[in-house]
């Protein structure tokens, strides 16, 4: 498919460029919610294409898995990365972004650039994101980039749904990398020693990653920043031992590391909506 429905030179010496979707797509596609503007397959841009390409941004979201070559990235934010043969290159409307071959080699390419509400939905999920990905040697994108070279509506609506499905496949399998696996063991010991107030620097030591680093892996993979998790899993943790025991509320506070009852007494009502023993009288059935 051509690149008709992009205009990517939107720019000046001082802004970075802005590649704009340039006209409205089938309604079909439009109310499917999932459009995939164009593809390319096997496009192949020069050596140094990295050093050449402007700072830029697009106002879709833009899948490119490098086929042949070797290449370099660079993401606001994220920072820059090396892509090899098998790892593809994602980005959402908005981030500033560089990429292409390295000095020695050129970058070659399956693409595929999309928008829509549901791409939006899995965006703002975090199953899509920013960065660099391990996505094998096989041409996932190939079949896509065939279907939507047929016309037909039943052809579009099948390479939408195969492009989803692959988008979901991504994010699974980004999930059984090593930092969440780490992540997920470090959880396991949280939830050991209740009493004990994790520090992000902890955690992060345990994951063998910088503290800014784990934040965004935390994130990414709980939807809660490691604080945030921590304090509410002690008072979930909390809520269930008040209404399953008659422990008094000021030892179930030390046992989940609030060393002044009256504290932790404030932070349940913020958490539950009702002190301790207002939740432990009224709520008897959270036990069963």
């Amino acid at each position: 498919m051509n690149n008709d429905k992009i205009i990517d030179c939107v720019s000046n010496a001082e802004r970075p460029e802005i590649h704009r979707l340039l006209r409205e797509l089938p309604d079909f596609q439009r109310r499917y919610g999932l459009w995939i503007i164009n593809s390319g397959i096997a496009w192949r841009t020069p050596e140094g294409g990295f050093r050449t390409c402007r700072p830029r941004k697009f106002e879709f979201y833009s899948i490119s898995h490098l086929i042949d070559g070797a290449g370099h990235c660079w993401i606001d934010g994220r920072g820059e990365y090396d892509v090899s043969p098998g790892q593809i290159v994602v980005i959402t409307p908005g981030t500033l972004n560089r990429y292409g071959g390295t000095q020695e080699k050129p970058y070659t390419e399956d693409s595929i650039r999309f928008a829509g509400p549901i791409a939006d939905m899995l965006h703002n999920s975090g199953i899509l994101r920013d960065g660099v990905y391990e996505f094998g040697q096989v041409r996932k994108l190939l079949p896509i980039a065939e279907l939507i070279q047929d016309p037909s509506n039943d052809a579009q609506i099948n390479a939408n749904i195969a492009l989803q499905n692959l988008l979901i496949d991504l994010y699974f399998k980004q999930r059984k990398t090593t930092i969440f696996t780490q992540i997920e063991e470090l959880i396991e010991l949280v939830k050991s020693r209740p009493g004990h107030w994790w520090t992000v620097e902890e955690m992060a030591e345990y994951c063998n990653s910088s503290v800014d680093q784990f934040r965004r892996n935390f994130e990414r993979h709980t939807g809660l920043l490691p604080k945030k998790y921590i304090e509410e899993l002690k008072l979930r943790q909390a809520a269930e031992l008040l209404v399953s025991s008659s422990v008094p509320v000021a030892e179930v506070a030390k046992r989940f590391g609030y060393r002044d009852p009256y504290h932790f007494s404030r932070r349940f009502k913020l958490f539950a909506g009702v002190s301790p023993d207002r939740y432990r009288r009224e709520l008897p059935f959270a036990a069963h």
